[in-house]
């Protein structure tokens, strides 16, 4: 009976040192791209909150790795901002993050409840940093003003900025309610402008109604409906071009 002879394998000493040097470059190219940082850092749609803001409350200022990073937990830390209604974060495989900010805007300040309401329907402490935005001067009905606000987004900031103070002063006659959502506008340049909730759209036309009536005062009703929207047809000058413009806070005691 013939035996059999047992064949050692030699061990290919060259091939393990090519399989080894294979798994370390794969192992070196996933740890460089694991921990590489962030490369460059982009922020969109900002106006007031400042880069600084969102890139300190989301904890990358020191450039972290990028792909450490937790998109979900970015966008919940930057939402913290009180001024951030709504925010979108993209990472890229080039390094860069892009932060897209959907900003809330200060609205008024509300002197009833000392807090600044903002476009998203939120109050928030005012610390001295809202500056040139108008004075609510009276209580208005919660529901009311939630509506007020929402309202206010189709109106063009430049145009907010020109309001000085604002009067809820619903439109009643002989003990009837006419119109409940009408809001008396005190503007800078010395105007008076009635509108309601319905017209508020109308507001942006003022600039140009402005430039019209030159260095004449008066009242603007835009809470009147007018399917031309001549403006200036609703327009009554005050008599001495000096009268009946009260500022706010003498309106509100009247009431």
């Amino acid at each position: 009976m013939a035996s059999v002879k047992k064949v050692k394998k030699k061990l290919n000493i060259k091939a393990l040192l090519v399989l080894l040097l294979i798994i370390y470059l794969i192992g070196m190219v996933l740890y460089t791209i694991i921990t590489m940082p962030i490369k460059n850092i982009y922020i969109k749609n900002t106006r007031l909150i400042t880069d600084n803001e969102i890139i300190e409350v989301a904890g990358i200022k020191d450039y972290p790795s990028i792909f450490m990073l937790s998109k979900k937990k970015l966008e919940e830390k930057i939402g913290e901002l009180e001024l951030v209604n709504k925010v979108n974060v993209k990472k890229k495989l080039n390094g860069k993050v892009i932060i897209e900010i959907e900003e809330a805007y200060p609205v008024f300040y509300n002197r009833t409840t000392g807090l600044v309401m903002l476009s998203n329907g939120k109050e928030v402490d005012n610390k001295s940093k809202y500056l040139g935005i108008p004075t609510l001067v009276k209580r208005v009905p919660n529901d009311l003003l939630q509506e007020f606000v929402k309202s206010f987004n189709v109106v063009d900031k430049d145009i907010i900025g020109m309001i000085n103070e604002i009067l809820y002063d619903p439109d009643i006659e002989d003990g009837i309610i006419i119109d409940d959502s009408r809001f008396k506008l005190f503007m800078n340049d010395s105007n008076i402008v009635y509108v309601n909730v319905v017209n508020m759209k109308r507001l942006n036309d003022y600039k140009t109604f402005y430039q019209v009536i030159g260095d004449v005062r008066g009242t603007l009703a835009l809470d009147s409906y007018d399917s031309s929207n001549n403006l200036l047809g609703l327009f009554t000058a005050f008599k001495d071009n000096n009268s009946d413009n009260d500022g706010g806070d003498t309106k509100d005691g009247e009431n």
